[in-house]
């Protein structure tokens, strides 16, 4: 059993679905593994999806496209009491269908740095034509867990950075806590194209 399991977001029942954030032009940098916390816009936003106008229900955990890791206060005060590091928590505006600002507070986990640990000998992929560093067309998703620093709980890989992956235990305390809007699955399950 490895160490490590992939955090997604689900939206399933009612919970709402986003779409990508917006009024962040350079929202990419979300996946590059820098800090943004002097740059990141103030009102940066997630808008509830249109296409799903019925799901209104706000998650711990916000599903959206941009596959970044959305945190209401109760998650990152779980991750402080954790003591999670190399983390930001970017303030994000949660926008409802009515064009409102909700007002439960949401984060963005940016998370610092990007970790080099896909084991490219046990990974089917291709490479980006377009950037040769990153992966793409991603099955059987495996990382050397040595490579990973011991004190990274919460953490994006370099060569895959669309995948969050956090420490096992820590994803099973989670759940025990009732967070809504997590999924939990194994590394080898990301799929990506």
């Amino acid at each position: 059993m490895t160490k490590y399991v992939l955090i997604e977001p689900t939206s399933e029942g009612d919970a709402a679905e986003f779409w990508h954030m917006q009024n962040y032009d350079d929202r990419f940098e979300l996946h590059e593994g820098m800090p943004l916390k002097e740059s990141f816009p103030s009102n940066a936003s997630y808008r509830m999806s249109d296409e799903a106008p019925n799901k209104t229900a706000l998650h711990d955990v916000l599903d959206n496209r941009d596959r970044n890791l959305v945190i209401n206060e109760k998650v990152k005060a779980f991750f402080e009491a954790e003591g999670v590091q190399h983390v930001e928590y970017l303030p994000v505006k949660v926008i409802n269908h009515k064009d409102r600002e909700v007002k439960e507070r949401y984060f963005v986990v940016n998370m610092l740095p990007l970790v080099d640990c896909v084991d490219l000998e046990k990974t089917k992929y291709r490479r980006n034509p377009l950037e040769p560093e990153r992966l793409m067309r991603i099955s059987n998703l495996t990382v050397q867990e040595e490579k990973i620093p011991a004190d990274f709980q919460v953490l994006r890989l370099k060569q895959v950075s669309g995948a969050v992956l956090i420490r096992r235990d820590l994803a099973e305390k989670m759940k025990k806590a009732g967070f809504r809007g997590l999924g939990i699955a194994e590394i080898v399950e990301y799929h990506a194209n």
